[in-house]
């Protein structure tokens, strides 16, 4: 019978392995991971005390954090990220990871680097196999249509952690953000993106600023700015539907 049991193990050992091999021969693309991203904790967790906030631009992750307790934001600096070199080369500078591959690599920050040579930087994470909308990963599907698309990072071989793509950052965080200067002008220069809080009773949005409509946004309201022209900004303010138009400067700081 202990025979049985060890030949039973040995297998699902050769099973996973298996089955962990082929998922990293399917290859997922650096430009499809682009945007934002929300982390959805495992059903296990008990930690629901936080949100995280995936942004990836440009080979490049930004991690946010925000706090329910006192609705504070911090964020971790940029990490370098790409895929391993094909045919099994060795990764000796940061030039040598693919925007193409399964296993994804993480790169801290150095400031003080002469090149771009990893002996200079701090691998942020061991390697992982990457999939975006679950392709080669046991039980997860491409999302069907109207679902928002999803990566997966898997660091261990046995839990994947979840991602889901979110179309702007919700206003709440943007809230904190304003009030935090320092974190969100990191932000801003990451994403390339300018924001602004409503400063009084009442803000009417313009369709264009010489034709006003009976739209309004409201104190402390958070909004995307998109263009300034004048003494008019053109946003785009996220509610119950995405609103576009043109609000004066001074209802803003």
């Amino acid at each position: 019978m202990q025979y049985l049991k060890n030949k039973i193990i040995i297998v699902l050992l050769l099973i996973a392995n298996i089955t962990l091999g082929q998922d990293t021969k399917i290859t997922s693309n650096l430009k499809d991971f682009e945007g934002i991203w929300q982390f959805i904790p495992p059903e296990w967790s008990n930690d629901t005390s936080f949100i995280a906030l995936d942004f990836i631009h440009l080979s490049k992750r930004v991690i946010l954090f925000f706090e329910k307790k006192d609705k504070s934001v911090y964020s971790l600096d940029p990490m370098v990220i790409g895929f391993e070199p094909k045919n099994d080369k060795d990764i000796v500078k940061l030039s040598d990871l693919e925007e193409t591959g399964s296993r994804m690599y993480f790169y801290r920050p150095n400031p003080q680097a002469p090149n771009d040579s990893i002996k200079y930087f701090k691998e942020a994470s061991p390697s992982c196999f990457a999939s975006f909308n679950g392709i080669g990963s046991d039980d997860y599907e491409p999302p069907s249509n109207g679902k928002p698309n999803y990566f997966l990072f898997n660091f261990d071989g046995r839990n994947y952690e979840y991602h889901r793509q979110i179309k702007h950052i919700p206003n709440y965080i943007v809230g904190a953000l304003l009030e935090n200067k320092k974190e969100l002008y990191k932000v801003e220069t990451f994403l390339g993106v300018k924001y602004a809080k409503v400063k009084i009773d009442k803000s009417f949005i313009f369709s264009s600023p010489t034709k006003g409509t009976n739209m309004y946004i409201l104190k402390d309201d958070p909004v995307q700015v998109l263009e300034s022209k004048d003494d008019w900004l053109k946003i785009r303010y996220y509610g119950s539907k995405t609103i576009e138009g043109w609000i004066k400067k001074t209802d803003v700081e």
